[in-house]
């Protein structure tokens, strides 16, 4: 006589086994409506063949930043460069060579939506590479434009037209095309933000806005590290750095100074970084600063923030208000004792937040609001469980899955980026680069047992 299993669907969240944590559920039968019983929108499995530090050249990457036409910049400290890898695999050259044999040893990178790209090195400035100039060229410096002042055309310096807030008139702008000099400099590596130029000692009034920024010479006198980056959002003219020395997370303000003419035709400012304010400030409660190591920033340009100081290893701040973004004691990203080491953190598009733990050997992963989901990056597999009982006289047989999870794949991993659904991860204990990417629907068939 053939018995039918039981048409329950469950879902189990279990406690950490040995190695890692479990989940199980329990399989329905032929005549249910379900046609699998695992949907898991959050289930990332592994692409492969990994990527080799030998087959990229990589030796000693400290940091990963995937930009959003896909390419990820690496910085690799140890050979004084940031490697460009594109998605596929293929290492870019060209005019990427430029950022090979930097004169310092890169730490962290990051760009910002004009596809400028920032880098440190721990040390107290900040360096750009203006990609977008380098890729198409600066014909000349542009030394004045005309601006259309209740009908009379103006000839102004470009900042003092852009301070005037007058509408410019396009297409017959004053270019130098001798100033070779100051061209070549500006689409080499050069400094962004240094605390103790000029603007950052004495204040600047920013033309953009009007808004006068005070300077800082007591900032600017004092030792700094500078450990990690983070873009601000699109319509916002900054970057975010995190100072490890004196706790801090400041907000940089990109400053127009130099206009240019493109090959192409197209009129671009260069900036210098200029501080405008600590957004994060010494303390061991939510939303201060202990030891900073990295940063990532979402689409709205709210800052997430990891450190190896007391209490909380992981921090968010809102672009609005630069308070804390997560609740102690409600939030679980904000629990004592939830990680390891939390060495880096990104967020992917939709929100989510991955923390990857060196010490746990594992990457994980919370919503936009701070509720933990899964432990990702991690080798995954189902084992099938077998069991009768008698209900109304009638034995039933139940299979129940459990997905057991171990953290083996990671060794001394160091860096993290998310790019088009894919988890990129830095896993230097093994010299190569992991990669998981998200999978929609996952649906583990009903083995049709027969009895």
């Amino acid at each position: 006589m053939k018995k039918k299993q039981s048409t329950y669907l469950i879902f189990i969240i279990l406690t950490a086994l040995f190695l890692g944590c479990s989940e199980t559920m329990i399989l329905p039968d032929g005549d249910s409506d379900n046609t699998g019983i695992n949907r898991d929108a959050n289930k990332y499995v592994e692409i492969t063949p990994n990527w080799s530090f030998d087959q990229l050249n990589l030796n000693t990457p400290m940091d990963i930043y995937a930009s959003k036409d896909g390419r990820l910049y690496i910085a690799d400290s140890s050979e004084n460069r940031i490697r460009v890898i594109r998605p596929s695999g293929e290492v870019e050259s060209g005019m990427y060579d430029t950022l090979d044999n930097l004169p310092l040893k890169p730490t962290a990178v990051c760009l910002d939506a004009r596809f400028n790209v920032y880098y440190v090195d721990n040390g107290n400035k900040i360096y750009v590479w203006p990609q977008f100039s380098a890729s198409i060229g600066i014909k000349g410096i542009v030394t004045g434009r005309y601006y259309d002042n209740n009908g009379t055309q103006v000839l102004m310096p470009p900042l003092e037209g852009l301070a005037s807030g007058l509408q410019v008139i396009p297409y017959i702008d004053i270019i130098d095309s001798t100033a070779t000099e100051v061209i070549d400099s500006l689409l080499a590596p050069h400094v962004s933000y240094d605390p103790q130029s000029t603007a950052n000692r004495e204040g600047i009034i920013n033309p953009m806005s009007g808004v006068a920024l005070s300077g800082n010479p007591v900032y600017a006198g004092i030792n700094k590290s500078f450990v990690a980056l983070a873009s601000a959002n699109e319509n916002d003219f900054s970057i975010y750095t995190a100072d490890a020395i004196n706790n801090q997370i400041l907000k940089i303000r990109l400053i127009p100074t130099i206009l240019v003419k493109l090959n192409n035709g197209q009129i671009v400012w260069h900036y210098e970084g200029v501080l405008e304010s600590f957004v994060a400030t010494p303390g061991t409660g939510a939303g201060t600063v202990s030891s900073p190591i990295s940063m990532a920033s979402d689409r709205s340009g709210n800052i997430f923030y990891t450190q190896t100081g007391e209490f909380f290893s992981v921090h968010k701040l809102t672009s609005t208000s630069y308070t804390s973004g997560f609740l102690v004691g409600v939030d679980d990203i904000m629990r004592l004792g939830e990680y390891g080491y939390a060495r880096d953190i990104t967020v992917s598009t939709d929100g989510n937040i991955f923390v990857l733990d060196t010490l746990d050997h594992d990457v994980k992963m919370y919503s936009s609001t701070g509720e933990f989901l899964k432990s990702v990056v991690v080798r995954e597999e189902w084992i099938r469980i077998t069991d009768s009982s008698y209900v109304a006289d009638s034995l039933v047989v139940q299979d129940t899955l459990v997905l057991q999870q171990y953290p083996d794949l990671l060794k001394q991993p160091l860096a993290i980026t998310f790019y088009n659904d894919v988890i990129y991860t830095i896993d230097n204990g093994n010299r190569r680069i992991l990669r998981f990417t998200k999978v929609d629907d996952v649906i583990v068939e009903n083995p049709d047992r027969e009895d």
